[in-house]
């Protein structure tokens, strides 16, 4: 079990992508702390963790508000002892409308989830981090970020801004023996996808043919990036973007 006796903070764990990282790591040993915006999510996946023999705990918090993520990382810190790896996948989408139909509330509430979130769970993750001398964070960005996607003007570019957060604090964190890096997600077969798909707002047949491997990844592909990014085997890389798609970002053939 590679994370045995380590702590595993994962935000956003409710359901998809999120679940699957935290049920990853407690399949690998590690103590699982399960962030999610409502309770009765998170609590679901903390019981997943430990049916699977995990320690894990359930904590229900709003990543933009700065005080409810300190008095997350200082439970988590208190009830395990340590706060190992950070994963900040806690994010939600937009109304895939035009600009000048989009709301500001929508852009300022994708924005305070997406970026803000994951600078102020890693800020009070790091200070922890910092004192003791090593840690892992890992950011889940999205392929969005590095693509110019119509009618994403607030998703999009909170995921482009995810992914220089990441470089900045691997720069700045990485003398306290700390590694920070981003997966970014292409299109995953989660609920929220699938619903796209079913409203016509994502046309499967099309993402399909664009993408070189001929499939859409699963929460469980992102799950095990993230998991090199957190262990030894990935000691020596900071700063790094992991895309995670079947090569669909990667494919520039116009027909």
């Amino acid at each position: 079990m590679r994370f045995e006796g380590s702590t595993i903070l994962v935000t956003g764990a409710g359901r998809g992508i999120g679940q699957a990282i935290a049920l990853a790591f407690a399949r690998e040993g590690a103590s699982v702390a399960v962030n999610a915006a409502h309770m009765e999510t998170a609590e679901d996946t903390a019981t997943k963790a430990r049916e699977l023999g995990a320690r894990a705990i359930a904590i229900e918090a709003n990543v933009a508000e700065e005080e409810q993520v300190n008095s997350m990382v200082d439970r988590v810190v208190g009830e395990f002892g340590a706060i190992d790896v950070l994963v900040n996948n806690a994010g939600i989408s937009q109304p895939i409308v035009p600009l000048v139909e989009q709301s500001t509330l929508d852009w300022d509430r994708v924005i305070d989830i997406n970026l803000r979130g994951t600078y102020l769970c890693s800020k009070a993750a790091a200070r922890w981090m910092m004192n003791h001398g090593a840690g892992r964070i890992v950011n889940i960005a999205s392929a969005a970020g590095l693509t110019g996607p119509v009618m994403r003007t607030a998703y999009a570019p909170s995921k482009a801004a995810t992914i220089n957060l990441s470089m900045v604090l691997a720069v700045e964190l990485g003398p306290y023996n700390i590694n920070v890096n981003t997966v970014s997600p292409g299109y995953i077969l989660t609920d929220l996808v699938k619903n796209f798909v079913q409203q016509g707002k994502v046309k499967e047949d099309a993402v399909l043919k664009r993408t070189p491997l001929g499939r859409m990844s699963t929460p469980e592909d992102i799950a095990s990036a993230t998991l090199f990014f957190a262990s030894d085997e990935a000691r020596n890389i900071t700063g790094a973007n992991l895309v995670v798609d079947a090569g669909w970002t990667a494919n520039g053939w116009y027909m």
